[in-house]
C-alpha cells in the first residue's frame, strides 16, 4: 500500500475536478516531472515515490499528498483555460489579463478610484526637498581658497556664469583638481559639513570652501526643488497603473478561490482541515 493510499479513504483517487475522477496512477508520472523541473529546486522529490530509503514514510506522504493537490490545481487549471479558449498562461498575471478582457475580472480603477486613493494616502506622495548642486574638489585648503577667489572675481564680472567644471579644466593642469554634477541630493545623502554647505547654499552663488573625507569643496547650487506634495496630475498614471495591478491581482485570488470551491473536491484525507474539498497549504497544528 502506498503512502497516499495509506490516507483515510484513499481509495486510488486523489479527487474530482468538474466531478471526473483523477486517479492516483496519474501522480507517479506527476511526481516524476516536478522532480525534473525547476519547481523542485534542490530537493529530490524522486525518493517521495518510495524508491529510496532517504525518505522517512511520513515525509514520503506529505510530499506526495502535496503532490496531489497541485495536480488537482493543474488538472483545473487545465480545464479553465480549455473552457475560456485561452493559452495555459504561465504566471497568475497573465491568468489575470486573460480574464480581464474575458469579463471575468471587475472593470478597470476609475479616475475618482485614483483620486480617492490619493487623498487616503497623501503621506505616500509627499517629496522632501532637494537641490541640485555642482562642485570643485581640490586637494588642499589652500588650493580651495585660491580657486574660490577666482570664481568669487568671476562673479562679479557681467556675462560670466560660475561654472565649476570649467574652471577646473583651465585652472588645474593636472593639478589634481575635479569638477562635477553632484546632482539632485536630499537630506542624508552626504556628509555633514557638505550637506550643511549645499543645503545652507543660496542658488547660484559659491559655497566653500567644505572640507570631507576626500578633499575640499566649492559648491555652486543650481536648481532648488521644495520639500511638498506632488500633484494629482503628477500621480494619476502612476496610480492607477499601481490600482489596477493591485485589482488584477485581488480578482485572481478571487476568481481562482471561488473556482477551487465550485470544481475540485478532494479525496478524503487530503483536504485542508479548515477549508474542506480545497487544496490546502503547508501548515502546523
Amino acid at each position: 500500500m502506498s503512502a497516499l493510499e495509506a490516507t483515510p479513504g484513499g481509495g486510488g483517487v486523489v479527487g474530482w475536478v468538474e466531478g471526473v475522477s483523477v486517479p492516483e496512477a496519474d501522480l507517479e508520472p506527476y511526481i516524476a516531472r516536478l522532480a525534473g523541473s525547476l519547481l523542485a529546486g534542490d530537493a529530490d522529490l524522486g525518493d517521495a515515490s518510495g524508491m529510496s530509503g532517504a525518505w522517512h514514510p511520513h515525509q514520503q506522504r506529505a510530499v506526495r499528498c502535496w503532490a496531489a493537490k497541485v495536480l488537482l490545481c493543474d488538472r483545473l487549471l487545465a480545464h479553465e483555460a480549455e473552457r475560456l479558449g485561452i493559452s495555459l498562461p504561465s504566471s497568475w498575471l497573465e491568468w489575470a489579463q486573460y480574464l480581464e478582457r474575458t469579463g471575468e475580472i471587475g472593470p478597470a480603477p476609475s479616475r475618482s478610484d485614483a483620486f480617492a486613493y490619493y487623498q487616503a494616502n497623501s503621506h505616500l506622495f509627499r517629496v522632501p526637498e532637494a537641490r541640485r548642486a555642482e562642485h570643485l574638489l581640490v586637494r588642499d585648503e589652500a588650493r580651495a581658497r585660491e580657486l574660490a577667489a577666482v570664481l568669487r572675481l568671476r562673479a562679479g564680472t557681467p556675462g560670466q556664469a560660475l561654472d565649476l567644471a570649467q574652471l577646473a579644466r583651465a585652472v588645474s593642469a593636472g593639478e589634481g583638481e575635479a569638477g562635477g554634477e553632484l546632482g539632485w541630493v536630499e537630506r542624508g545623502q552626504l556628509a555633514g559639513p557638505l550637506e550643511d554647505a549645499v543645503f545652507s547654499a543660496r542658488l547660484g552663488e559659491l559655497a566653500g570652501p567644505v572640507r570631507s573625507g576626500f578633499g575640499w569643496h566649492l559648491i555652486v547650487v543650481e536648481a532648488v526643488r521644495l520639500e511638498g506634495l506632488r500633484s494629482f496630475a503628477d500621480c494619476e498614471a502612476e496610480i492607477l497603473r499601481q490600482l489596477a495591478r493591485a485589482r488584477l491581482r485581488e480578482g485572481w485570488e478571487h476568481w481562482w478561490h471561488r473556482r477551487l470551491a465550485e470544481a475540485v473536491q478532494v479525496a478524503p484525507g487530503l483536504e485542508h482541515p479548515l477549508l474542506p474539498g480545497l487544496p490546502g497549504f503547508p501548515h502546523r497544528h
